[in-house]
């Protein structure tokens, strides 16, 4: 008896051990998730600052932006991108996985700001707009 409890305990044992990797990368995702968490955000969503455009048409334009994300500065979502988009029409934004679709989308409602270029709604930064404000009008 006394054998059969040290094999099985020497079999849970060794099992175990092969989940220590595991548990080391379950631990480094964690710290990662914790430290995106207690990041404080550039672009203060509560702030009531700001102007509004009292008629507002649509026409948005990128001119010469360049991003990358805070957490993957090594790589470039845009380099100089520029786009017009006017009043009225309508627009697909088309491309491979990865290639900054939903990143134009995010600029546009202020998740983040570029690092370089201008973001204007009809003619004015989306900066200078109030941010509660610019995102009800999408």
């Amino acid at each position: 008896k006394v054998f059969f409890a040290l094999t099985m305990a020497a079999v849970g044992i060794s099992q175990s051990s092969s989940f220590a990797p595991d548990s080391s990368k379950a631990k480094t995702a964690a710290a990662s998730i914790f430290s995106i968490i207690d990041r404080k955000s550039k672009i203060d969503p509560s702030d009531e600052s700001g102007e509004t455009i009292d008629d507002v048409k649509g026409e948005i334009q990128l001119r010469h932006v360049s991003f990358k994300y805070p957490l993957r500065p090594d790589i470039h979502i845009f380099r100089d991108l520029c786009l017009t988009i006017r009043s009225g029409k309508t627009v697909a934004l088309v491309g491979e996985s990865g290639s900054g679709k939903s990143t134009v989308i995010a600029l546009l409602q202020r998740f983040y700001d570029p690092d370089s270029g201008h973001i204007t709604l009809d003619g004015v930064e989306i900066q200078r707009l109030k941010l509660k404000w610019l995102r009800q009008q999408m």
